[in-house]
């Protein structure tokens, strides 16, 4: 099981005892209201079902627990279809999200011969946005999603990072 480890965190495999920091975690509607596909509330059955099926060691498909040693569970960072994430409220305006997703997709591409990964939020999830603009991530379109804890269509915004564009910024950041 890969785990990663940035300057303040372990992204690990989750584990069946994240279920109810995890339920909680996405359960508070101001985080949940950014998820899209979750449903909501989110309760402590269905984060124990969806942490037994999140697949792990897979670099086109992963779920990685964001921990914060000494503080325990503070997020998530999954990787299949498009690249997702969320941190609890408690710990926003931090930087572990940023952290974390760089990890992860340092991970994605050094295992894959992907050119892309995808990506995308909610039109007014401007620190989602942001997040991704710093990390490289360009808009590419926009569609409708239905979202489960506002119970309508959703305007998204996709988003693309391609491999080359990741590259260059990391040789940037070495510079």
């Amino acid at each position: 099981m890969t785990e990663l480890r940035t300057s303040r965190l372990i992204l690990r495999p989750a584990r069946p005892e994240d279920a109810p920091c995890f339920a909680l975690g996405v359960s508070d509607f101001a985080v949940a209201r950014w998820l899209t596909p979750l449903p909501f509330p989110f309760t402590l059955a269905m984060a124990s079902d969806w942490l037994r099926a999140a697949p792990s060691d897979n670099p086109d498909k992963s779920l990685f627990i964001v921990d914060l040693p000494g503080r325990g569970l503070v997020g998530c960072v999954a990787i299949g279809a498009e690249l997702g994430f969320w941190i609890a409220k408690r710990h926003w305006g931090q930087g572990f999200g940023t952290e974390a997703a760089s990890a992860v997709i340092d991970w994605h591409f050094t295992r894959t011969t992907s050119d892309a990964i995808v990506s995308s939020a909610h039109h007014d999830n401007r620190a989602s946005l942001r997040l991704k603009a710093k990390l490289g991530f360009v808009e590419t379109g926009r569609d409708m999603r239905f979202s489960h804890a506002l119970q309508h269509n959703v305007p998204h915004v996709l988003t693309r990072l391609d491999r080359e564009t990741w590259r260059a910024r990391a040789e940037q950041l070495c510079a």
